[in-house]
């Protein structure tokens, strides 16, 4: 997976105010209270309900502050949030810019940025190089360093990283979908808690009071989650938001997000723990044809 990229679309919201840090952390699932100057992290924002709103990262530079959403979902996390704005001293803004994720496969991001961007990062910090450039490294399930661009500047991008494969949207998605990572409103949406898409690491249990934590907690405490994300291979022809059944046709779940390739087909899906038995067969159906799928455990 060495010498690839892939250019993602992605949400910014520049963000401001001496309350910022403060809120977010009331705001979202991850402990944010000793988030310092050039780190970056990433925190779920969720609903009263403990549903996701989105996954955000968090750029933390000492002259700015950056959220980056999912794709075209700025204007939801900002009308979000300001539902909650009463006194706090926090600014939330749109760019007119449309930004790019550049995401980098890569073993060593550290040593890629240094040799190719010339800027020095370590794990969980994040920097801005000389032409205005944004920088962090990401290892949930996939080691990458990740660059945060303005549109405009993908052709600048590419001759830095010449060397390198650019991937296409399908090759990007079956790296994804095999390696589990939740991605956009397919996995990321008011249907769906952070315990059941596996985002986990990003929540605090001991930080205290956010919006959601109740229910996220009791879940966690109960140990009943009512669904999990899977993986999904079928040698048939797949589509997103289609039921996933058991060998008695009962209703069990859906699938998410799906990739084609040459010979097969990769997806996301959700089983309710009740219906869930690696063991067990489903299928779904496609143009009224019964298919298998394999389902397998995402570490």
């Amino acid at each position: 997976m060495n010498q690839k990229y892939f250019f993602k679309n992605t949400g910014v919201i520049i963000a401001g105010g001496k309350d910022l840090t403060d809120f977010l952390n009331r705001m979202s699932t991850n402990d944010l209270r000793n988030f310092r100057d050039g780190e970056y992290k990433k925190t779920v924002l969720t609903t009263d309900k403990g549903k996701i709103v989105d996954l955000i990262g968090i750029i933390n530079l000492s002259n700015l502050k950056i959220l980056i959403t999912s794709f075209d979902n700025q204007e939801r996390v900002i009308s979000h949030l300001n539902k909650y704005i009463i006194a706090d001293d926090v600014t939330l803004e749109k760019p007119a810019d449309k930004y790019l994720e550049m995401i980098v496969f890569t073993d060593n991001p550290e040593a890629v940025s240094s040799e190719i961007l010339k800027t020095e990062i370590t794990k969980n910090t994040a920097a801005e190089t000389e032409d205005k450039e944004y920088i962090f490294t990401d290892d949930f399930r996939l080691t990458v360093l990740n660059i945060l661009i303005k549109k405009q500047d993908k052709d600048r991008l590419r001759e830095k990283f010449k060397n390198y494969t650019e991937l296409s949207i399908p090759d990007y998605e079956k790296i994804r979908i095999d390696a589990g990572i939740p991605e956009g409103r397919n996995e990321l949406n008011e249907q769906i808690n952070p315990l059941e898409c596996g985002l986990g690491e990003y929540i605090s249990y001991k930080k205290g009071c956010y919006i959601g934590q109740e229910v996220i907690a009791r879940l966690d405490s109960q140990g009943k989650i009512p669904k999990v994300m899977v993986r999904i291979n079928s040698d048939s022809r797949i589509e997103s938001n289609s039921i996933i059944s058991d060998e008695h046709e009962k209703e069990a779940g859906f699938i998410s997000s799906v990739a084609q390739t040459d010979i097969d087909y990769h997806a996301l899906g959700f089983i309710r723990n009740t219906e869930l038995d690696f063991s067990k067969e489903y299928f779904t159906t496609f143009n009224n044809k019964k298919t298998k799928l394999k389902i397998f455990k995402i570490n």
